[in-house]
């Protein structure tokens, strides 16, 4: 080892870093994660100084997206893609990434934009495969099929492209760097030379990104800090519904979702997904609640879905899907202390139709009414929609765009609405009925009449 060289331990799932090995990490806890790498500690100042500026005479520069022709990506990510942005996508395996970049390729080097596709996982064979079943032929799509940072650069270097796409960013590798393939020094340093080159160059950046069974993105946790643009790509293995959402966009909203099928052809937008997740039938079934769910400006009516049946053991069981599990736990605690519900002697499972993940507190009132209608084997109101969250004290609280919900569910046909008392006083008119409720009683009353 060079006398400028040292030695360090970096976790591989969020980048902590210590002089020894740990077997947790302090950080994020995670167990045996943590790497040896080599570092240089060459002690070079950098040449280049800056000096602060008056912020009224700083000069903003007008930027173009660039428009995909996917609807449904343009929605999320503000209108199309920034030049010079860096872009990070990830998913679980198989979920349809390298499907939806390589989409993405095809409409732009369709309009004449010159597109280099780094495939460090698949060969060029099984690429060009998958791109005539995507349809995907243009001259302006380049292909190359490498692992090694070496020959990224160069091809960069040489074709100056308009957009680049890696895929993925775990699986290329600089040999001039002393650690393996994927190690968080890889994955740090290789990011860092793509955010430099987008900005630089003004070529737009796709990194594909792996997740890790605990659900996060594979690598350090400095990586979502240094893209512009973190997007995620859900979906059941098993289903053709697949959910694209911005967690981070430096240039748009991160309220947007993006909603698509996954086909034999490849995937399919569906921009009207309003009823994607509830049932075609419309008599009401114990324990199923509609709540209008608001993604950014789009409506979606979710079934919420619960299930009490007698537990047979010391301890209920709590199962959750597709709602955060803490709000589950919040309403179920209010239902015992306010309304004197025995819900000690029942497992509750929680669940969303659809398979689409309900994270807002609007949706309180709906899984509390759902589960009361499955305790007590009532069928809820027909054709009726709910919404409002749910205080400590039982007190039903306003939610955000109520006015918008109730418009797009009176569409679907929906004629009835229970929701928060401030909410229905800035409610205008229309075809829903609306049934103001303050407190959790009033709202089990008229959904229930219990």
């Amino acid at each position: 080892m060079k006398k400028n060289e040292k030695n360090i331990f970096s976790c591989s799932e969020c980048g902590y870093q210590s002089v020894r090995w740990l077997g947790k990490c302090p950080d994020c806890g995670g167990w045996n994660t943590f790497i040896e790498e080599i570092i240089n500690r060459s002690g070079k100042k950098a040449g280049v100084t800056a000096s602060p500026e008056k912020i009224s005479e700083i000069e903003t520069e007008k930027f173009s997206r660039t428009p995909t022709a996917i609807g449904e990506f343009d929605r999320i990510s503000g209108g199309g893609i920034v030049p010079g942005s860096l872009i990070l996508l990830a998913g679980e395996p198989g979920v349809g990434k390298s499907t939806l970049v390589l989409s993405i390729a095809g409409k732009l080097s369709g309009q004449g934009k010159k597109v280099l596709y780094v495939s460090a996982e698949e060969s060029k064979t099984q690429v060009k495969l998958r791109a005539g079943r995507l349809g995907v032929t243009s001259d302006n799509l380049y292909i190359l099929s490498t692992t090694e940072m070496t020959s990224v650069k160069d091809a960069l270097n040489k074709l100056h492209p308009d957009f680049a796409i890696v895929d993925s960013i775990q699986t290329v590798f600089d040999p001039e760097l002393p650690t393996t393939p994927g190690s968080v020094m890889q994955v740090r340093e290789n990011a860092g030379f793509f955010l430099n080159h987008a900005k630089s160059c003004g070529c737009s950046v796709f990194l594909v990104g792996h997740i890790t069974k605990e659900g996060v993105i594979a690598g350090p946790k400095v990586l979502e800090h240094v893209v512009d643009v973190v997007l995620y790509f859900e979906g059941e293995l098993k289903s053709n519904l697949r959910i694209l959402r911005a967690t981070k966009n430096r240039f748009g909203s991160t309220m947007e979702i993006g909603v698509f099928s996954m086909e034999e052809s490849g995937l399919t937008e569906i921009p009207e997904a309003s009823a994607l997740f509830i049932p075609d039938f419309k008599n009401t079934l114990p324990g199923a609640v509609i709540f209008p769910s608001q993604e950014g400006s789009r409506t979606i009516l979710v079934e919420i879905q619960s299930l009490a049946t007698p537990t047979y053991y010391g301890v209920p069981k709590r199962s959750v899907a597709g709602i955060d599990y803490n709000r589950a736990s919040l309403v179920t605690a209010v239902l015992e202390k306010k309304l004197r519900f025995n819900l000690n002697a029942y497992d509750v499972y929680f669940n969303t139709g659809g398979g689409l993940k309900i994270f807002e507190p609007a949706a309180d009132l709906a899984i509390a009414m759902s589960c009361v209608s499955s305790l007590k084997e009532v069928q809820p109101l027909e054709q009726c929609i709910v919404m409002g969250e749910i205080a400590l004290t039982g007190e039903i609280r306003p939610v955000s765009q109520a006015g918008q919900r109730i418009k797009e569910s009176g569409r679907l046909g929906f004629n009835k609405a229970i929701v928060p008392e401030s909410n229905a006083r800035d409610i205008k008119e229309s075809s829903v009925k609306v049934y103001p409720a303050r407190w959790l009683k009033e709202a089990m009353q008229i959904l229930l009449k219990i």
